[in-house]
């Protein structure tokens, strides 16, 4: 800035006022839906031409003609005669080339930008709606649990010196296929805090048969319930089930037919039609076939009635998605037609359950989900693994939960799920002895003069005459004389200290004038004194005032 106040002053209000233009202008292209970045920079190139117009017309004469008086002092007798000058106006050249570069450097930039969000150069969000179409894609991998590492982990954590089952029993995890950086696709497992902070005054509502259940039994586990699934006779398994974890809502309704999840989501579509929010899901996550294979598909009648079903139960899930609630289509996972009953292997085997996926694809019901959990993608690779032919281990369908964690980033309705503030207690986090303790430090850097809790007095026995009150003394007396407050009363050994550096510096300064008045003669010795006064930081007054005391 100039030294002007008034220039100054100028300046920085131009400054705000060029902001402020700015500003206006994303406002109007942002309401104007047109804030992209091909947008961005044929506003920053406009923009910064006319700036740079506008600066160059304004101060080029004024810069040419201070250049000018500098140029005329600086020349030497030999050029005194010639006339410099400068022309009044910039070249052609002169004008042109800092806009030119300046918008290569704003089309490198912008293309640097570009090319870094399409290859993943951005933070991490949540998963676009995009990821759908790899958010299934996985296998499941062999884990070797008999490494060092995990035995060493198993003597440490648990003093078990060996293992007598390894890889022969199989252990797998469930993971994600690489997908493009630019997709913005980075699945990753939920665990209990994220999913709690992702489901947050949530309510998702299951519908459907044995294989949705244990969907959401594996939703329960992932949010903290260990044994939510485990095998138990006592319990009715073809009943309704809920569960609230903090202001998680988690609901099964047991429908495994195409006829009875039907009627399920109708009941929740006429709830949400009659406006009453509070029981109205978030998602809603239904699925089924199997059973319907079994009972309802062994006539033409039958399949025909079964196919008309189907129909009204892809409108009912259109309808639901048009009153804002997403819908998870469960698709039946592999079937294990060795394992069945001969009654099963007949009716529903690996073939016959394909042909019904693709029923409930044609019908409209796949087409019409907000997302389907394809049950295959997850379970072909454990197919073995089926006990009964239908149902798997839990944690086959813990992999199938995280897949549809993942894929709630983009289901699940905006709204604000924060918990309201509440401070904490007075006290709750109070230590009366850790308080006694920083009063006890506080203490004794008070009257010892120490901040190091008896530090420096131990410093001061390997270097004789150091003190900490007498670092004090030197740290704070010039400040008291400076802000005209009452001097700091010096302890003995201060004053003996100072005694002998007075002692020390009029003999050093004697010497000095000495060697200055044999080399010089006396005209040098008040430089002498000068220079000492300098390093001294006083003046030279003063300090053959305090020398001759």
């Amino acid at each position: 800035l100039p030294d002007n106040l008034t220039k100054c002053i100028r300046s920085l209000v131009a400054m705000f006022a060029i902001i402020l233009v700015f500003v206006v202008i994303a406002i109007v292209l942002e309401a104007m839906e047109m804030l992209s970045l091909s947008m961005m920079a044929i506003v920053s190139v406009v923009t910064g031409l006319l700036l740079y117009q506008t600066v160059v017309d304004s101060t080029w004469r004024l810069h040419a003609s201070d250049v000018r008086s500098s140029d005329a002092s600086d020349t030497d007798s030999i050029l005194s005669g010639m006339t410099l000058s400068k022309p009044e106006k910039l070249s052609t050249i002169g004008s042109s080339s800092p806009p030119i570069v300046a918008g290569i450097v704003v089309m490198i930039l912008g293309l640097t930008w570009h090319g870094m969000a399409q290859i993943g150069g951005t933070k991490i969000l949540p998963l676009p709606p995009g990821c759908e179409a790899f958010v299934n894609n996985g296998m499941w991998i062999p884990v070797d649990g008999c490494n060092e590492e995990s035995r060493g982990a198993a003597f440490r954590d648990y003093g078990v010196s060996a293992y007598a089952t390894c890889s022969n029993t199989g252990t797998f995890v469930w993971g994600w296929n690489d997908t493009q950086p630019f997709t913005h696709c980075r699945f990753n497992q939920r665990n209990q805090k994220a999913l709690k902070k992702l489901l947050n005054h949530r309510d998702i509502v299951f519908v459907g048969d044995s294989m949705t259940r244990h969907v959401y039994h594996a939703t329960n586990r992932a949010l903290g319930v260990a044994d939510a699934g485990a095998y138990k006779t006592t319990i009715n398994k073809q009943s309704d089930m809920n569960n609230e974890i903090g202001n998680i809502k988690l609901q099964f309704q047991w429908a495994a037919l195409a006829i009875d999840q039907k009627g399920k989501l109708q009941d929740i579509l006429a709830l949400s039609d009659q406006g009453r929010s509070q029981t109205k899901p978030d998602v809603v996550v239904v699925g089924g076939g199997a059973w319907d294979r079994l009972h309802v598909y062994n006539t033409d009648e039958e399949r025909n009635s079964h196919a008309k079903i189907v129909n009204d139960l892809a409108t009912t899930i259109r309808l639901l998605k048009k009153a804002g609630i997403p819908v998870v289509w469960v698709v039946p996972t592999t079937i294990n037609s060795d394992a069945l009953s001969e009654e099963k292997r007949a009716k529903m085997n690996e073939n016959e359950m394909a042909n019904m996926r693709v029923v409930y694809q044609t019908k409209g019901v796949v087409p019409a989900a907000s997302f389907v959990l394809d049950g295959p993608s997850y379970t072909k690779d454990r197919v073995k693994e089926s006990y009964d032919g239908v149902h798997y281990p839990l944690s086959v369908y813990d992999a199938g939960a995280q897949i549809l964690f993942n894929a709630f980033d983009w289901l699940l309705p905006e709204k604000d799920t924060s918990d309201p503030f509440q401070p904490k207690k007075i006290g709750l986090m109070a230590n009366p002895y850790l308080g006694m303790m920083m009063l006890s430090f506080v203490l004794i850097g008070l009257v010892f003069f120490d901040g190091f809790m008896g530090f420096f007095y131990l410093a001061s026995i390997f270097v004789s005459g150091v003190m900490p009150n007498d670092l004090y003394e030197e740290a704070f007396s010039a400040l008291h004389k400076k802000m005209k407050l009452p001097a700091i009363e010096t302890s003995s050994s201060s004053r003996a200290k100072s005694s002998s550096a007075t002692v020390a510096s009029r003999s050093t300064m004697d010497d000095a004038r000495s060697l200055a008045s044999s080399i010089n003669g006396q005209s040098e010795r008040s430089s002498v004194d000068e220079e000492i006064a300098a390093l001294l930081g006083t003046s030279p007054k003063d300090l053959e005032m305090s020398l001759s005391k």
